[in-house]
């Protein structure tokens, strides 16, 4: 019986499929080059492979775009029909979930499978994945914490499991413990952009562009060739610069890094872009025609409505640009979302669309809507995904709202927690003086 990688049973007898197979387990692990095609390649040799099949369903499911659809249910249906074994039947169920709609379900399979299959670092990953888009903070960093006990440190897969780990604590406030990890991961292959990114967050999060900026920049040699998930490790490095003040980096990493080709329709740099914008937005920084440009991509995915993080990043590229119709469509397509119900319907209801909603408030003037609707969903925001660094964007909506609307007691309460969060801060340091100096305005007039 053949082995991948590292060592599970694989639904093949062929050789040549199973070392194109590695190969694609490799570029996954790495977010590097394009591991469908490297699938397709192992497919090609034994079309027949169930696993490969599997594999593919599930990357194509995780990129949270309605476009793949075709080539998903193209997956499910060859998986189903080739051989498998329990572990890749699994798999497959797993991508099935995920393509209609139960999120949750696909990712506490696929941690189920890591756990009965320690060496599964497909499934660890895909399941790593799932708990980002889903918020799932403490499994986050327990899942891998579980894998490590089937690797010995430097064998094939254990850096990389270290990395995942690496976010997790990070996104659980161990600090710490995740720049060891995440140092120690990419100390053993520079490449892992995944956890190179784990460090970067350590470093937002404390915001300590001392170690955060030369961390990126010093190492992009390593991480960003043929990397598909660059962009946001970029995008990293423009908030860095953005806390320093230093808008003109920001600009240059958004159109030479982030965004390279504005007419580009991956969803995922999409989100990082419009993030990116609504924060120089913020912060009164003129974009030129960017935001047009940005929401002329998102415009196709405006009415999909498959994933509320996405959306409303897609209403702030609208908003960015004028484009207020635009914004209404996506408003209308989530309601819809929630009338449909399912993991999606939820994540709207409780969190995507009172977001959206104080967004539009926000860009209206309607600054004290915008102040309560945030106020009122960012405790439970992590329910539609992201992380910390990404869901930052609500706390700046609303302390920028509560500047704008005059709310100084407001103002001054928000400023104060980013202070003492990141006491090093440039950036918090500003927003803290901006809050005092209207409360001393509210306070003389």
């Amino acid at each position: 019986m053949l082995k991948d990688r590292y060592g599970n049973p694989a639904s093949t007898n062929s050789q040549a499929a199973l070392d194109k197979y590695n190969e694609a387990l490799d570029l996954i692990r790495l977010y590097r080059g394009d591991p469908i095609a490297a699938l397709d390649a192992a497919l090609a040799e034994d079309p027949d492979f169930g696993g490969a099949w599997a594999a593919r369903a599930g990357l194509l499911v995780q990129q949270t775009d309605k476009a793949y659809e075709e080539e998903t249910a193209k997956s499910l249906r060859a998986g189903s029909a080739a051989n498998l074994n329990d572990r890749e039947r699994a798999h497959l169920k797993a991508a099935q979930d995920w393509a209609e709609g139960r999120y949750h379900d696909g990712t506490a399979r696929l941690a189920r499978i890591a756990q009965e299959n320690p060496r599964d670092l497909l499934a660890l990953q895909y399941a790593h994945v799932g708990c980002f888009f889903l918020g799932l903070q403490s499994e986050l960093r327990d899942w891998p914490l579980q894998a490590m006990r089937a690797f010995k440190p430097g064998e094939d897969g254990y850096s990389y499991i270290q990395g995942m780990a690496a976010f997790g604590l990070e996104e659980c406030g161990d600090y710490a413990r995740a720049d060891i990890y995440g140092r120690q991961a990419v100390e053993a292959d520079p490449r892992d952009g995944w956890a190179v990114h784990a460090v970067a967050h350590v470093n937002e999060m404390r915001g300590d562009l001392g170690a955060g900026i030369p961390w990126l920049a010093d190492n992009a040699q390593h991480w960003a060739p043929e990397s598909g998930f660059a962009y946001h490790n970029w995008w990293h490095l423009a908030l860095l610069y953005l806390d320093r003040g230093d808008v003109g980096q920001v600009l240059k990493l958004y159109d030479e890094k982030v965004r390279p080709n504005p007419d580009s329709q991956v969803i995922l740099e999409g989100v990082d872009a419009s993030a990116l914008l609504w924060r120089l937005h913020l912060e009164g920084v003129e974009v030129g025609d960017r935001f047009e440009a940005l929401a002329a991509a998102w415009q196709r995915a405006g009415e999909d409505a498959i994933y509320a993080f996405n959306d409303l990043h897609a209403i702030m590229a609208f908003l960015g640009a004028g484009r207020g119709a635009d914004a209404e469509r996506t408003l209308k397509a989530m309601r819809g979302a929630i009338a449909r119900g399912g993991d999606n319907g939820y994540m709207t209801r409780k969190v995507g669309l009172p977001l959206a909603e104080a967004f539009v408030a926000f860009e209206a003037g309607r600054y004290g809507e915008a102040v309560e609707k945030i106020a009122a969903t960012r405790g439970v925001a992590q329910r539609f995904g992201g992380s910390h660094a990404q869901r930052d964007i609500l706390t700046l909506t609303a302390l920028h709202a509560a500047l704008r609307g005059g709310f100084a007691n407001t103002a001054e309460a928000f400023a104060a927690e980013r202070l003492a969060h990141k006491p090093q801060s440039p950036w918090a340091g500003r927003l803290s003086r901006q809050a005092r100096e209207l409360s001393a305005k509210a306070r003389a007039a």
